[in-house]
C-alpha cells in the first residue's frame, strides 16, 4: 500500500467530529434546552396530546409539560420539533413538519374551492354578529363600538384597493 493510499485510509477511519464532543447528561442538556414560557397556543401542561389514524387509532402521543413537549421520553422545545421526531417514528420523510396541524391543535390552511362562496360565508357570519351587538350596544359603549365598526370599514376598503 502506499504512502497516499495509507492517509486515505487513515482520513476514513477517524471518528466524525460529532463523536468528539462530550456527551451531556440527559438531565442537563433538558435543563438548557428549556424554553423561557410555552407558546400561549398550547393547551396547559399536562395536556396529552394523541395523533389519531383515521379509525381512530392512536399512532403517537405526547405531553405538554412546564418546560417544552415530551414525545417518547426526550423533551422538545416545540411542539413542532416533537412532531417532526414523531413523523420521522412513524415512517414519514418530510423535512419540516407542522407541530399543530400534526397533532390536531389546529387545522391545515387549505385554500378554499370556491373564493366567492368562502367570502360570502365569512362575511354573512360577521355581519350576522355584527347586527347581533348593535341591537345590544349601551350609551356607554356606543362611540367604541361604532370606532371599532368604523376601523372594520377601512381595513375593508383597503382589502378593496388590493383586490381591484
Amino acid at each position: 500500500m502506499s504512502k497516499k493510499s495509507e492517509k486515505k485510509a487513515a482520513k476514513r477511519s477517524t471518528a466524525p467530529k460529532s463523536a468528539k464532543t462530550p456527551t451531556v447528561p440527559k438531565e442537563a442538556a433538558e435543563a438548557v434546552a428549556q424554553p423561557a414560557a410555552l407558546d400561549s397556543r398550547l393547551p396547559p401542561p399536562g395536556t396529552v396530546l394523541q395523533k389519531l389514524d383515521r379509525h381512530g387509532a392512536v399512532r403517537c402521543e405526547c405531553t405538554i409539560e412546564e418546560g417544552g413537549i415530551r414525545y417518547a421520553g426526550t423533551l422538545y422545545r416545540s411542539i413542532s420539533a416533537a412532531a417532526m421526531a414523531a413523523a420521522k417514528d412513524l415512517g414519514l420523510s418530510n423535512k419540516t413538519q407542522n407541530g399543530y396541524a400534526f397533532f390536531g391543535i389546529t387545522k391545515p390552511s387549505r385554500p378554499p374551492k370556491d373564493p366567492l362562496q368562502a367570502l360570502e360565508r365569512v362575511w354573512e357570519r360577521y355581519h350576522g354578529q355584527v347586527e347581533t351587538i348593535a341591537k345590544s350596544v349601551t350609551d356607554e359603549s356606543r362611540s367604541q363600538i361604532a370606532a371599532a365598526i368604523g376601523s372594520h370599514a377601512k381595513a375593508i376598503e383597503s382589502l378593496l384597493e388590493r383586490v381591484a
